[in-house]
């Protein structure tokens, strides 16, 4: 699923307020949104999510949906994406992946990130 659904909250959820639009987005459009970081620039999560909800004209994205599309973009897409820009060894998704933090943080120093 690669295409973008929007909701109107009905209620307040998370850091999102009744009657915004909230964005579920896809590991896709996730995983584009990341190759396009630039070496030796960094977004976070939080970031990304307005970012992914601006494009389209929604208010931001679902973060729950965000964090589980997040782990699945670098479990697809890993090896094309450069996924350090966006997560440190410290981000919750990091021992979902079973990533190693010492080599995440090599990464990131690599690009004076951090």
């Amino acid at each position: 699923m690669s295409r973008n659904i929007v909701k109107i909250l009905e209620k307040n959820f998370s850091d999102l307020k009744a009657g915004q639009k909230m964005l579920i987005s896809s590991p896709e459009k996730i995983a584009e949104y990341i190759k396009k970081i630039p070496e030796g620039a960094q977004k976070t999560s939080k970031e990304m999510r307005l970012d992914l909800a601006k494009e389209i004209g929604a208010d931001n994205s679902c973060p729950v949906s965000t964090g589980i599309f997040l782990r699945k973009a670098i479990e697809e897409h890993g090896k094309e994406i450069p996924f350090w820009r966006l997560i440190d060894e410290n981000h919750p998704v990091v021992k979902k992946l079973n990533l190693d933090p010492q080599e995440l943080k090599y990464m990131r120093n690599l690009e004076g990130l951090d």
